[in-house]
């Protein structure tokens, strides 16, 4: 059963899609080095569906909407299973701009 979560983040949205859709922004809020991503549509800045798996994990489709917002950014996340860390992806962009 699929899974839908949003946050606010204080960025904005050219600054989430960077992260969302680069390995070098990955990196700085995704804690998960062993998970494999294969990009399933790409229609930027707006939405981004990936498919992602570990090595003894089956693979799960992961939506991501980036919708600007008054106080930055909105991602509304749709998952086929709860594993995706979006408040890691929140928090990350409090530490970098810190």
């Amino acid at each position: 059963m699929p899974v839908r979560r949003e946050v606010e983040i204080e960025a904005s949205p050219e600054e989430v899609w960077e992260a969302l859709v680069t390995e070098q922004g990955r990196e700085r809020w995704l804690d998960e080095p062993d998970r494999d991503v294969h990009i399933e549509v790409l229609d930027a800045p707006h939405r981004l569906v990936w498919w992602w798996a570990g090595e003894d994990e089956p693979a799960t489709r992961v939506e991501f909407l980036v919708v600007a917002a008054p106080a930055g950014t909105r991602v509304v996340v749709t998952e086929s299973e709860p594993a995706f860390p979006l408040a890691t992806l929140a928090a990350s962009f409090a530490l970098v701009a810190a």
